[in-house]
């Protein structure tokens, strides 16, 4: 597996996710807060791996057996990129796009994940994967509060 079509693939799904929020901001402005917070996390995401891809500090990123496959960053692409569409061509209300979200994020976190778990603390190179993961799984958080908060979801 090439490491940079992975960095890249993972960059561009980091990009794709916050140009959704960029739309959600737009949609609801009475809570252009939440998302202007998400699409920053986003972009932030997307800078730490163009740092690690373009200052040439690939080293510090784990082996590829740690990192997701092409066919799931493809894959989460291709999900991410069909919602933008649909968004565009049909706007939604605040409970689609959070139910949008949460699912983006968990499609991000299985994209991460997966392999990743499994694998990251027999690593010495693991912050930036810790780092990122973690920053995935404080969306699915925050979503579901926001989800919580709004009534769209229920403690069980």
């Amino acid at each position: 597996m090439d490491l940079k079509n992975v960095i890249d693939g993972c960059i561009q799904m980091e990009q794709t996710v916050a140009s959704i929020y960029s739309m959600f901001m737009q949609f609801f402005p009475e809570e252009k807060i939440f998302w202007e917070d998400l699409f920053r996390d986003e972009m932030d995401h997307a800078s730490w791996l163009t740092d690690v891809n373009y200052i040439e500090s690939i080293d510090l990123l784990p082996s590829n057996d740690i990192l997701p496959s092409m066919k799931q960053i493809e894959n989460s692409l291709r999900f991410a990129d069909n919602r933008r569409m649909q968004i565009k061509l049909n706007p939604v209300t605040m409970e689609e796009a959070l139910n949008i979200a949460l699912k983006l994020e968990e499609t991000m976190v299985e994209a991460f994940a997966n392999e990743l778990k499994a694998n990251l603390f027999s690593s010495d190179y693991s912050s930036l994967c810790e780092k990122l993961l973690i920053a995935e799984k404080l969306h699915i958080d925050k979503i579901e509060d926001m989800m919580i908060k709004k009534g769209f979801l229920q403690l069980t």
